[in-house]
């Protein structure tokens, strides 16, 4: 059995959401919907970014203006050589 593919990309950041009961029945509904139609994007995160992105056209912005819009990433820096890992030392159990 293969790991499921990540959903969430590397740079996103947990929020809070607050949702009334109305908001959960219909992200539900959503859900049950895609799930019957066997879609990818199925999980919360993905109907809540799929909306974002949909409103976000919807007020005139795509998602390649949006991006634009954003300062450069920061460069990655080198790994130093020098550095190791420590390994673990073992489990040992203290008699009683």
């Amino acid at each position: 059995m293969s790991p499921r593919p990540p959903h969430v990309p590397k740079g996103a950041r947990p929020t809070s959401l607050s949702l009334s009961v109305e908001d959960r029945a219909a992200l539900s509904w959503i859900q049950l919907a895609r799930e019957n139609r066997r879609s990818d994007r199925k999980t919360l995160n993905d109907i809540l970014v799929d909306g974002l992105w949909l409103l976000a056209e919807k007020e005139g912005k795509t998602r390649q203006e949006i991006l634009a819009m954003l300062p450069p990433p920061a460069p990655i820096e080198a790994v130093q050589g020098n550095v190791r890992e420590m390994p673990k030392k073992p489990n040992r159990k203290r008699p009683t």
